[in-house]
């Protein structure tokens, strides 16, 4: 159509065109996320299509409660482990079960293992086979078969440290 256009004003008709209406979803995630510095912005999105609904400068409970409230339905809230979202929905949502996203699940258990593995780094090379000598080859269990673990607060031989889960 050899059309010149300026940014500007694709940007003025995209602002013409009507959003669709706003959904309540049943499962809400919620972020931070930082806009500059030590200042920071709260996202809210419908978990389920993946797609933002509203966010705002600052993680403050009360704002947070009072989405819920204005958009009851929500169900389920997805977030991270911060006490200000989870007074939010609290407030806001009272009856929505609220759960760890995956991202804050992982980073949490991987954390927690780093955590181990350094508490007991001293005593893990002693569970290691001397250098040079092969490791005998395992046969697999019969399907069925239970494994045979430790107890559950084992330890390697020679290990001081217990292990606290």
């Amino acid at each position: 159509m050899s059309i010149r256009l300026s940014r500007c004003t694709v940007l003025v008709q995209l602002m013409r065109v009507p959003l669709p209406p706003l959904e309540t979803p049943r499962v809400l995630g919620m972020d931070d996320f930082a806009l500059y510095g030590d200042t920071y912005g709260t996202l809210l999105v419908d978990a389920t299509t993946r797609l933002p609904l509203t966010l705002w400068e600052g993680r403050d409970a009360e704002q947070l409660s009072r989405w819920p409230r204005e958009h009851p339905g929500v169900e389920v809230a997805c977030r991270d482990g911060s006490l200000t979202y989870r007074q939010g929905i609290a407030g806001g949502a009272p009856g929505a079960v609220q759960v760890s996203d995956r991202f804050h699940l992982w980073q949490g258990l991987s954390r927690r293992v780093q955590d181990i593995a350094s508490a007991h780094c001293g005593c893990l090379p002693a569970a290691l086979p001397p250098a040079g000598e092969s490791v005998p080859h395992q046969r697999r269990r019969p399907p069925g078969t239970p494994r045979k673990t430790p107890g559950p607060h084992a330890t390697p031989d020679g290990c001081s440290r217990p292990f606290e889960p």
